[in-house]
């Protein structure tokens, strides 16, 4: 069986959390590797392809389970702002649907940047990494961990947009679907042309995490390590040990005014774009029109 739907970003904007809920319908089959990043080896250096699935044989194994379910997807929300991803997905799986999660960018930004501290801890100052991944697309440089890149939604959904068609595109609001999540994933089924019951069970919406003990900083914080659980350990059982025994979610520390204020800037004139793209006011506060 092959993949015939991709919830394919944004970033930190509930696409794990997504799969879940799509997971427990009898007709759908998702990927047990969350992010296999197969569509991003286009645009990503040898290094980081290191880490992901880069050849099609075993990326169609994640999909060898599926017997008799109709739709049958995986999510990678790095395919919404890889710049070849919608291309290479539409060459090779034509008929797919496509997924897309959103979420107040300036929240987004600030998200990836605690997730990239997580995985990394460079001992960046948010501002420190926003100064410098705003260098990065100003030189044009394509950088998959970039934390203000993907918040530019209007410019990947076009880009999804010319390759699928808008109907065969379905745009989830964050904001909407922590609220009424039930309703959102009801709706996500009839856009795959399933049956849309299915016995919800509340899945926990992760917030901001950190290791939970030595050990958990240890695994996040030694490049040895890391590297040496990545060549030893399957991802599918490193992701499973992470969120069981490493991780533990605690309160996240507060964004400082002036970086709020800069992303503003940032964003803004994407925002009215989306705005229009999706002929919908958005439930964003940082970017309210005043009438």
């Amino acid at each position: 069986m092959e993949p015939n739907f991709f919830i394919v970003g944004g970033s930190k904007c509930g696409t794990t959390n997504i799969s879940y809920y799509l997971d427990l319908h009898q007709d759908v089959f998702i990927s047990e590797l969350n992010e296999p990043y197969y569509f991003c080896k286009w645009d990503i250096s040898n290094d980081v392809r290191k880490s992901m699935i880069t050849e099609e044989e075993k990326y169609l194994k994640l999909f060898e389970s599926a017997k008799i379910q109709k739709a049958i997807g995986e999510a990678t929300p790095s395919y919404l702002h890889s710049p070849n991803s919608a291309k290479m997905i539409k060459e090779r799986f034509p008929e797919s649907k496509i997924i897309i999660s959103i979420r107040n960018p300036i929240e987004r930004a600030y998200s990836g940047y605690l997730s990239n501290e997580l995985r990394e801890k460079n001992n960046q100052t948010f501002r420190e990494m926003i100064d410098e991944h705003k260098k990065m697309i100003d030189e044009r440089k394509f950088f998959i961990y970039n934390i203000l890149e993907p918040g530019f939604y209007s410019k990947h959904i076009r880009r999804f947009q010319d390759d699928f068609g808008s109907e065969k595109i379905k745009v989830i609001i964050f904001e909407e679907y922590i609220k009424k999540t039930e309703e959102t994933i009801e709706s996500i089924l009839d856009f795959l042309g399933l049956d849309n019951k299915i016995d919800f069970v509340e899945q926990p919406k992760m917030g901001y995490r950190k290791p939970k003990n030595r050990f958990g900083k240890i695994a996040f914080e030694n490049n040895f390590v890391k590297k040496m659980a990545t060549a030893i350990i399957p991802t599918v059982t490193r992701q499973r040990i992470g969120e069981r025994f490493l991780l533990e979610e605690t309160k996240k520390p507060p964004m400082h005014d002036d970086d709020r204020q800069f992303l503003k800037n940032l964003y803004e004139r994407d925002v009215r774009d989306l705005t229009s793209l999706l002929d919908k006011e958005l439930p964003w506060e940082n970017f309210r029109i005043e009438k």
